[in-house]
């Protein structure tokens, strides 16, 4: 069985909330460009196939950000997948929408927001990651796991990249 890939991305760097809701932040110049140095970046070693799955947070910064790595890793814009549960998700919420994630996909993206992300990457892989803006943590699922059987301890940090 060929290992799983997971990427957990933060949302790159958003405005702040003054005069809108948090929900309809959007990225300022500083964070678009970062986050389009790291998914350079991380095209260099991964672009998408048929067995790619991104799943993005329905938040406009969220969404923002996944736009820019898609285009990076060249998997289609039409195939990316808006998720409202996402959006101020709970680790636990992360991990039943993966869970629910296609057996035959081998790398997914999930694009969303702390403090959900580095709590579920600290439940699945033991490790204490805070995620700042824009960056990437890529886990392996543990031999004999897939998404439907993801659950505490079952995935190594591979790397971050920030």
């Amino acid at each position: 069985m060929m290992s799983k890939n997971l990427y957990i991305v933060r949302h790159a760097k958003a405005e702040q909330s003054f005069s809108k809701r948090d929900f309809d932040r959007i990225l300022i110049d500083k964070g678009i460009e970062r986050a389009q140095r790291i998914s350079h970046q991380l095209s260099l070693h991964m672009q998408a196939d048929a067995t790619t799955l991104c799943i993005s947070s329905s938040a406009d910064r969220a969404y923002q950000t996944a736009e820019i790595f898609i285009k990076a890793i060249k998997y289609p814009q039409i195939a990316l997948i808006k998720e409202d549960q996402l959006y101020e998700a709970t680790y636990l919420d992360i991990l039943t929408l993966i869970n629910q994630v296609p057996a035959h996909i081998n790398t997914l993206f999930i694009f969303g927001h702390n403090p959900g992300l580095s709590d579920f990457i600290e439940y699945v892989s033991n490790e204490s990651v805070l995620l700042s803006t824009s960056q990437v943590v890529h886990l392996v699922l543990d031999d004999g796991f897939d998404f439907n059987t993801l659950t505490s301890n079952s995935a190594t940090l591979l790397n971050t990249i920030v």
